[in-house]
């Protein structure tokens, strides 16, 4: 799956169920020995499907010809046939739901390993809700292709060739009669599949939709309580499933319009065949037993496979829709990514340069226009300026969440780009306006910062962070399980549970953006000590307006519309008349005559 397409490729592949199998077909080289067992399996037991109405048409011409009928025997043959397409169906279970887990285990696993390798760039164009039912539906969407459908087509094709043959081996003109029908058939198939196709398009895109926009609310659900807009999501919610109802409802009669003309068709040909048959017997060129024999196999083993065959297009349809989203998925360039040849980052000093950096979002667009500032080991620097005007650009480049466009970014006074990703960011840290915090322990939400991290370790680093007698006040102390995105813990407590994992990380770099912008000045004031500990020999980049973070910063760096106006510390730079002394007035004084 390492081979790139072009979007119109996705596109086309979408309508081109041949083009997408024949993609899917080399994924599946490592699991086509039990695919190959799957396929015996099924061709054996279809073919032992044929035994019942042989048997059922023997003893009744027998019976019409008033010959004995060996009951004991034929019972033997049917229990023994039984057993044995019981056993297989049993294997074939078996072996069908190993596949399926085996398949959907690798697909689901190499999605979310590939979207974690994902710039943030993808992530903010595509809504949460939708990447998850791509990893979760569209891999089961085409498990249930591999271990369902396409069997079933396997089944029936095998089923429908051996009895074509039997049938004109019964009688040549009833079989001509009982497979008159195939070309209304198709016609009828033909006529209805593309609206069918086109309306479970429609209905998988609004459900992905209503699944987004329901994740949405949810997590949002404190702003949507806090502005009294919950009849107002439930409105919208309710349009949204309204819509699905419709499109469901669509479906539901193309669909049944398709079955009604299928049934009156197979209707017609049963109809032909028992007059034909009849007439057949009553002339005496026919015993009973055959002609019922005929019958089993022309409804059960020629309309049946045709109608399931109708049946799995939908499915099959489906399924070509979800593998082109999930190789869409798969096919998703990483711009950052470790170049050939790219080495491990050194142990940090802590050394940052930006040289000449231009960085753009959007082509011809710059955000940072020709950045230059080289910060030492160890400074602790603020970046400083009104929103937009570059500050979290400049951080999500540290991150290397993204490459500049032009210039060059150095650690140490290596190029970023020529070091390998993981190794380099297990040395930088980041505590944000909003901490994320998972639904598991206090202790494993520290931990994530050091996996293998001790207790000993982990207590150590919640006292830095003036956390531990918080936490330690709770009844399971860091056995407490925070709930979803932390919602038992206050905002004060999540920022020094996001320091103390930044400490147990031991970051060199440390990125602090906007981390006590959420804060009251008295929760602030107790994170300061904490913030000062993780700071402490680390080079720093603090994203902050207030005073206490900004006036102890080595070098203040000031930025307007993607340019460094102004470089200093906060005594030099309150000397000057630039933006940093405008805010100094407007803002830091009054701080400073409050404290």
């Amino acid at each position: 799956m390492s081979r790139s397409i072009t979007q119109d490729e996705i596109k086309g592949n979408v309508s081109d169920a041949p083009a997408s199998l024949k993609r899917l077909w080399p994924e599946l080289k490592p699991y086509r020995p039990l695919m190959l067992v799957c396929a015996v399996l099924t061709i054996v037991q279809s073919g032992l499907g044929f035994a019942p109405p042989l048997i059922l048409g023997d003893i009744l011409n027998r019976l019409q010809r008033g010959e004995q009928v060996n009951t004991l025997l034929y019972l033997a043959y049917i229990v023994g046939f039984a057993s044995v397409q019981g056993s297989l169906t049993y294997a074939q279970s078996v072996a069908m739901s190993t596949l399926g887990q085996r398949f959907l285990i690798d697909v689901r696993d190499r999605m979310l390993g590939h979207m974690q390798t994902l710039p943030l760039a993808y992530f903010e164009k595509n809504q949460t809700g939708k990447l998850v039912s791509n990893v979760i539906n569209d891999a089961a969407t085409v498990s249930g292709l591999i271990t369902g459908n396409l069997p079933t087509m396997l089944s029936d094709f095998v089923q429908l060739t051996l009895v074509i043959v039997i049938l004109f081996k019964i009688n040549p003109i009833m079989a001509l009669i009982g497979i008159s029908i195939a070309p209304l058939y198709i016609y009828n198939f033909r006529r209805f599949f593309a609206p069918l196709q086109t309306t479970s398009d429609d209905i998988r895109a609004k459900r992905d939709a209503m699944f987004g926009q329901m994740q949405e609310k949810l997590n949002g659900i404190q702003t949507v309580k806090g502005f009294g807009q919950e009849k107002f999501e439930a409105r919208s919610f309710m349009g949204t499933t309204r819509e699905l109802m419709g499109l469901n409802v669509r479906q539901g009669a193309l669909g049944g319009g398709l079955w009604t003309i299928a049934d009156a068709l197979c209707g017609l040909a049963t109809g032909g065949v028992l007059g034909y048959g009849g007439y057949l017997c009553i002339e005496g060129k026919m015993l009973t037993g055959t002609l019922v024999m005929f019958l089993i196999y022309a409804v059960n083993y020629v309309y049946g496979p045709i109608v399931r065959f109708l049946i799995v297009l939908d499915p099959i349809a489906r399924a070509q829709a979800a593998i082109n989203r999930i190789f869409r998925t798969l096919d998703y360039p990483n711009a950052i990514d470790d170049l050939p040849g790219a080495l491990p980052m050194p142990q940090i000093k802590g050394e940052v340069c930006f040289n000449d950096v231009w960085f753009e979002y959007e082509r011809g667009q710059p955000v940072l226009k020709g950045i230059d500032l080289k910060v030492k080991p160890g400074q602790m620097v603020a970046l400083v300026g009104f929103s937009g005007s570059g500050k979290t650009t400049m951080a999500s480049l540290l991150l290397r969440n993204y490459d500049p466009t032009a210039g060059s970014l150095t650690i140490d006074g290596v190029d970023l780009r020529s070091t390998q990703l993981l190794s380099y960011r297990r040395q930088v840290g980041v505590v944000a306006q909003e901490s994320i915090l998972f639904n598991t322990t206090i202790g494993e939400n520290i931990r994530y910062g050091r996996e293998k991290a001790s207790q000993e370790d982990i207590e150590a680093a919640a006292k830095a962070a003036s956390i531990h007698d918080a936490i330690m006040s709770l009844p399971d102390g860091y056995e407490t399980r925070i709930g979803e995105e932390g919602i038992k813990l206050s905002v004060g407590e999540k920022q020094r549970m996001a320091i103390a994992r930044a400490l147990l990380a031991d970051p060199r770099i440390l990125i602090l953006d906007e981390a006590t912008s959420s804060l009251d000045s008295q929760t602030e004031a107790l994170l300061q000590q904490a913030l000062d500990n993780l700071m402490a020999g680390r080079t720093s980049f603090v994203i902050a307006h207030r005073l206490s973070t900004i006036v102890k910063a080595d070098v203040i760096v000031v930025l307007e519309k993607g340019v460094v106006t102004e470089q200093g510390t906060h005594a030099e730079l309150i000397q000057t008349e630039g933006l940093y002394s405008r805010l100094y007035r407007e803002q830091f004084r009054v701080a400073l005559q409050a404290s």
